[in-house]
């Protein structure tokens, strides 16, 4: 097997969104680019340079809908949250190349998997920012327990030292109870649901808890969609595309110090399979 360049990596999940959005404008169903591939689209017309991951945005009724009729004849959605069968600690869906290319340090999955991209479900918040910014710590406490339980799925690299190897062993034992696990991953994407993206007025992204209350978004800001250039292709983005870069990441056109400009899974490492590349 070879191992995968950053373009390489690039390219593939480049392909993945091009299959996801071609079906998802002949579905009919709203999307937008996200996070650094937002900022990649409106600062570099393309990934940002040390980038190469894609995420997007899908409103939960959106988001549904694609989980129960995506088809492709070249890529999968390998989680499916609560209808998931593979054992998987995420609150959000991965569409993967499972076919030509492989993942390896991965600790989010019991299944084999390769390069993938990202969609993260919207859900409709509390009105006042205050109430969502209680629903919103009360949420990460939950969301950290589960992180810890991913622990599971962390293998044992022969690149890890022996005391290394013990040390991973230990946290194996003591977190490896996989049906306390589910419950707790059922539970908190049913939390993140409570209120309804149709009758609410706001919406956050509660999948993933990095950023902080930041995220909190009037129904305004993604009421239609618009396209957008992407490495030469055109891709949706919301209306309220600035509001919600500068909300998230303050001065986004302003490139981040160098010792930053890392890929964000750089730990990853993907491979092309047998007679691949």
């Amino acid at each position: 097997m070879y191992e995968l360049s950053s373009r390489e990596i690039q390219l593939c999940c480049l392909d993945i969104l091009n299959d996801v959005h071609e079906f998802c404008i002949q579905n009919n169903i709203k999307y937008s680019l996200a996070y650094g591939t937002l900022i990649g689209a409106v600062r570099h017309r393309g990934f940002i340079p040390w980038d190469n991951d894609i995420d997007i945005y899908m409103p939960r009724p959106e988001y549904e809908r694609f989980l129960k009729t995506y088809n492709s004849k070249k890529y999968e959605i390998v989680f499916f949250g609560q209808e998931s069968k593979q054992k998987c600690l995420l609150a959000y869906a991965r569409v993967c190349d499972v076919k030509r290319t492989l993942a390896k340090n991965c600790n989010w999955s019991s299944q084999t998997t390769g390069v993938w991209i990202d969609i993260f479900p919207l859900d409709g918040v509390p009105e006042e920012k205050s109430d969502f910014e209680k629903k919103y710590y009360k949420l990460k406490k939950k969301w950290k327990k589960i992180q810890k339980k991913r622990i599971q799925f962390e293998c044992f690299s022969n690149a890890n030292g022996f005391f290394k190897k013990i040390k991973l062993l230990l946290k194996k034992i003591l977190l490896m109870n996989g049906a306390l696990g589910d419950r707790m991953q059922k539970d908190y994407i049913k939390d993140i649901q409570r209120y309804s993206f149709e009758k609410s007025k706001f919406w956050s992204q509660l999948a993933v808890m990095d950023n902080g209350p930041v995220e909190y978004f009037p129904m305004d800001d993604f009421s239609v969609t618009l396209l957008m250039d992407f490495e030469k292709i055109k891709f949706c983005v919301m209306n309220g595309y600035e509001n919600n870069l500068k909300a998230i990441y303050g001065d986004y056109m302003k490139f981040p110090p160098k010792e930053e400009r890392i890929p964000h899974q750089s730990y990853i490492k993907f491979y092309w399979r047998k007679n691949e590349k």
